[in-house]
């Protein structure tokens, strides 16, 4: 054999380039499968390292240290649907003497919003005026929660008044949110669509929590309702949208009844929740 041997009798064969470099594009093949086949639980892994944003808000002593949310929120009118502005302030102030007794066992002072907006359309919002598909928002640089109301209903009884009194508990939850600092966290992974749907879920679950006794009945009505889809008549791609950013119709229903069954904060910890469950 003509030209130089890459290798000598009774030396073991070296492996050329292609063999000796094969095992380690094996080994980073199965690497990076698995990193996209696991990708939403290493996020989730990740998200739950101790220092991290959504760690620091699940370890939180607003979940721990509040006392009960709910109660029968005296001054509300008899006949709900019969004044809908009547309703919603007589609750709103209902919502402050509940947050305020229940975050003081937890050493959190509370502090009312600013202003409780009751529009008629999104552009006499204080924000989300270029928005048209929302119930309610809640503008937390300014501390001013908006809820859309509609004209008077014609169920005395609350039955078409009670979603708006929900929207109002909801975008109070996030004022609350605001108040503990939970949606003041730094960090990658805050704000983007998983973290948006725990805070959005949360909402849910805190607002269903405090409207637990004030009409048992029509809080059941509006769960089950979005459990089946049937509260907004969405089209899927809507449903889709609304998915995104605030879980599905299921998972906000799913929450609403952990809060309505517990009345504590601590049942409304959608950080440690897996992703399943916020989806």
């Amino acid at each position: 054999m003509s030209g130089p041997r890459d290798w000598s009798p009774g030396e073991v064969p070296r492996r050329g380039a292609i063999r000796r470099i094969l095992p380690v594009l094996l080994v980073f093949a199965v690497i990076v499968g698995g990193a996209v086949c696991l990708r939403s639980d290493l996020q989730n892994l990740l998200g739950t390292a101790p220092g991290s944003a959504r760690a620091e808000v699940a370890a939180h002593r607003f979940y721990t240290g509040s006392g009960p949310l709910g109660g029968r929120c005296e001054g509300l009118p008899e006949e709900l649907g019969a004044d809908t502005g009547a309703t919603l302030n007589a609750l709103a102030h209902c919502l402050d003497r509940t947050w305020r007794a229940a975050l003081e066992p937890a050493g959190i002072d509370y502090e009312e919003p600013e202003e409780v907006r009751l529009v008629g359309s999104p552009e006499e919002a204080a924000c989300g005026t270029e928005d048209f598909d929302w119930a309610g928002i809640y503008c937390g640089g300014e501390g001013i929660v908006n809820v859309l109301v509609e004209d008077d209903p014609d169920s005395p009884d609350g039955r078409e008044i009670f979603p708006m009194m929900f929207t109002l508990a909801h975008e109070y939850a996030h004022h609350v949110q605001a108040v503990v600092g939970i949606s003041a966290q730094d960090g990658s992974e805050v704000f983007d669509e998983a973290w948006s749907r725990r805070l959005e879920l949360q909402a849910d679950c805190l607002a269903a929590a405090t409207l637990r006794d004030v009409q048992p009945y029509l809080l059941n009505d509006l769960r089950r309702s979005l459990a089946y889809g049937t509260e907004t008549g969405a089209t899927e791609e809507v449903a889709a949208e609304r998915r995104d950013s605030h879980g599905s119709f299921r998972s906000s229903a799913l929450w609403m009844l952990r809060g309505q069954k517990a009345g504590s904060a601590g049942a409304c910890n959608t950080w440690k929740a897996p992703e399943k469950e916020v989806s």
